[in-house]
């Protein structure tokens, strides 16, 4: 009897302590959302019934003022809805809010740990400082031809489908895992007529919305001190070290007979071989040059994946922006070959396709930075708010992406949207899709240039038709936590162009 008590009386203690600290907000006056034992404000986030973008959207409309208060368990985070303030996060108030608030233990996922967007501090410093300079627009126009080649060989692979309606994800998911492996490890994967490639089967291993990996990803986003008890990897020790053996493989080949490539590992090659010739030991050890050449991989592949995937997906669905498209893109020339980088990147309708995509269907639904000293935040409607250090804020982009006060009719897809003068009248930070600020994303330039040249192939020799005309909104997967994607599939049909 007397252990029962000790365990009801511990209980009620617990249940005690958890009341008193999920009456953070509220005894500090900030409005928000009321905490549910145990779980707190995103049960169903933790629960796998809905994505993160949509239980923050719920979210985003319940709360009425330019910001307000939820609970992650019983840890009290500050939720964003003024741009104003998303500004202020990502470069006005940059010094308080430089880390992401994601913890990957380097010891336990060395790989994904040594992520410039997992890294936090000066570990973030040095992990930007080399992906950047292999990132530049000098390096991106040097990668084209590799991308042409890849964008011959996906044309080829639907050609010969023309009757077949493809996944859109998964086709994609070829391109991008092509390019990317091409373009950072000078691996050759050819998805297309090898869709069962080592490359390929362990790309889409990295994020398969296994249970075991949506448990660590969301202990790394919200709980991070029971994944670091437990030792939680999201990568499978499968999928690190088949990529630490293609960096050993590579830097083995290229040493043995003195090739060099121009992709990303090459530069890291570069530097080892620059200090040793120096008589000092290597700049980078094999498992920081498989971490930094994933950076390259991981940042390059999914996101491109699901970008490239919604855009022929809206295209099909809206037969008049895809033959302007087809038009603006035929004014410039009739094969891929005629595209160099400054031709892709100035023609403007394109962009504006790409940027509405992004709005309606942003590869990530939100970003979360750390507070690291007290810093108060101030609406455009005259509230403000101290955050205390240790605080997550919230950014949701997926709900400012779509809120009516910026995009009206926010479920239609509108191009117009992103003309000049258009884009002048909204709030800057309204739309975010790669981030703001010293910390957004470095590899922008390479997977715009990858997902234009995409398009461009694709528009030049196809009609996109869908499947189905949808009723309502598209369903989303819950199991995909981190990225926002279909829950059925995106399916279409590539119809030739000139067969009709």
């Amino acid at each position: 009897m007397l252990i029962l008590q000790l365990f009801l009386a511990s209980i009620l203690v617990a249940f005690l302590i958890w009341k008193w600290k999920v009456s953070y907000w509220q005894r500090r006056g900030v409005a928000c959302i009321p905490a549910k034992f145990p779980f707190g404000s995103i049960a169903d986030i933790l629960l796998m019934r809905r994505t993160i973008g949509e239980v923050y959207d719920e979210i985003y409309y319940d709360l009425k003022s330019g910001f307000g208060g939820i609970y992650r368990f019983w840890w009290p985070a500050l939720f964003v809805r003024d741009p104003e303030i998303v500004k202020a996060v990502f470069v006005k108030e940059f010094n308080s809010f430089h880390d992401n608030d994601y913890f990957v233990d380097p010891e336990v996922d060395p790989i994904l740990g040594l992520n410039p967007f997992n890294s936090k501090g000066d570990r973030w410093k040095y992990s930007r400082g080399i992906v950047t300079p292999s990132l530049t627009i000098l390096k991106v126009k040097g990668m084209i031809p590799g991308i042409k080649s890849v964008c011959k060989q996906m044309a080829d692979y639907v050609e010969r489908q023309t009757d077949e309606f493809l996944e859109g994800y998964d086709l994609m998911g070829k391109y991008t895992t092509d390019v990317v492996g091409c373009s950072a490890y000078g691996i050759e994967a050819n998805s297309f007529e090898n869709p069962n490639s080592v490359l390929r089967q362990m790309s889409s291993r990295m994020f398969d919305g296994s249970l075991k990996g949506n448990i660590a990803l969301l202990c790394a986003l919200y709980f991070p001190a029971l994944g670091k008890l437990l030792r939680f990897k999201i990568l499978t020790e499968e999928v690190n070290q088949y990529f630490i053996s293609v960096v050993r493989e590579a830097v083995s080949l290229r040493k043995k007979d003195g090739s060099s490539r121009d992709d990303f590992l090459q530069s890291l090659i570069n530097a080892n071989n620059d200090a040793e010739a120096r008589g000092n030991p290597p700049v980078y050890s094999e498992e920081e040059m498989a971490a930094h050449s994933m950076t390259f991989f991981l940042d390059g592949y999914e996101t491109a994946a699901l970008l490239l995937g919604f855009i022929v997906y809206e295209l099909s669905l809206n037969p008049e922006p895809q033959e302007k498209l087809r038009q603006e893109i035929r004014k410039n020339g009739d094969s891929v070959e005629a595209f160099d980088f400054e031709t892709i990147h100035s023609m403007e309708y394109l962009d504006m396709i790409v940027m509405e995509t992004l709005r309606k269907h942003p590869s990530g639904t939100s970003f979360s930075r750390l507070c690291t000293r007290d810093v108060v935040l101030k609406s455009q409607d005259g509230s403000d708010v101290l955050v205390e250090e240790g605080t997550p804020v919230i950014l949701p982009m997926y709900s400012l992406h779509n809120d009516p006060e910026y995009f009206p009719d926010p479920d239609r897809f509108d191009p117009e949207r992103f003309t000049k003068d258009n884009r002048a009248s909204r709030p800057q930070f309204c739309f975010f899709p790669f981030g703001g600020g010293p910390r957004s994303c470095p590899g922008n330039t390479f997977a715009m240039t990858m997902v234009k040249l995409a398009m461009i192939t694709v528009l030049l020799r196809f009609r996109l038709e869908p499947k189905e005309i949808p009723v309502g909104k598209l369903e989303l997967d819950p199991r995909n936590q981190f990225f926002h994607s279909a829950k059925h599939g995106l399916w279409l049909k590539y119809k030739p162009v000139d067969a009709l």
